[in-house]
């Protein structure tokens, strides 16, 4: 099978008179793994893996919201959190693409958070 993951981002900025957008670019991509998952989890405010599903392996697609109302949460790609992915603050989310699904790690600020994500085999 093909074109089994589709992605969609865009960009809006308008400030002070002046603005951007990037319009909406999609990509349509194959699947060569079979695996994913949604995951709710509480995000403490020392370093701790993502409770990526067991069966979810390699390299992944992940999208990740924060559902704090007020602290940030940082993701990680590595256990010493020298390797920042993505700073979410309170209601953000992002998208990242292939990275490993062994080393994903997840740090709050200030207080716990409960992040939501979904992840996917490449």
């Amino acid at each position: 099978m093909a074109n089994e993951i589709t992605y969609a981002v865009s960009i809006q900025v308008s400030k002070g008179g002046a603005s951007i957008s990037s319009g909406t670019m999609s990509d349509t991509i194959d699947m060569a793994g079979v695996d994913m998952g949604t995951v709710t989890q509480a995000i403490g405010t020392t370093n701790e893996a993502l409770d990526v599903p067991a069966d979810v392996s390699g390299d992944v697609h992940l999208v990740v919201k924060n559902l704090d109302s007020a602290n940030y949460v940082e993701i990680f790609k590595d256990s010493g959190n020298s390797h920042l992915l993505s700073k979410l603050n309170a209601g953000e989310s992002c998208s990242l693409r292939n990275v490993p699904a062994a080393s994903l790690y997840g740090r709050a600020n200030t207080a716990a958070c409960q992040i939501q994500f979904w992840i996917c085999e490449t």
